[in-house]
């Protein structure tokens, strides 16, 4: 992890962005690339290219991993580009198709769904 850059260091990169921004605010899973869940996030804006997420520790995260984002549940190949103290950039590598959430989470909703 110590080959990223700062935020503050990748702040004038911001107007050499590929890809146009948008601000986004939905919620987020990470998993470790096999498949194992590692925690929530919020996708604070998103690109063609890559993200801004929040809500997590930024040095807990891997350097890639695989980000589920809702509520459409879209997975995405990622790779941090920088950390801060309150998030860290990413960018989309590919699509993680064949990712799924793990059984114990798709049981639980069976479940549930079953009890109503």
């Amino acid at each position: 992890m110590s080959g990223i850059p700062s935020y503050s260091e990748t702040a004038n990169m911001r107007e050499r962005r590929k890809n146009f921004r948008v601000e986004w605010n939905s919620p987020g899973k990470i998993y470790h690339r096999n498949g194992r869940f590692v925690r929530l996030c919020i996708v604070s804006n998103i690109s063609n290219g890559g993200a801004r997420i929040t809500g997590v520790e930024p040095g807990a995260v891997p350097d890639e991993f695989i980000l589920r984002i809702f509520p459409h549940g879209r997975t995405h190949e990622c790779h941090v580009t920088w950390r801060s103290k309150d998030g860290l950039g990413v960018e989309f590598a590919g699509d993680a198709k064949g990712i799924r959430e793990p059984a114990i989470g798709r049981r639980q909703k069976r479940l549930s769904s079953a009890v109503v």
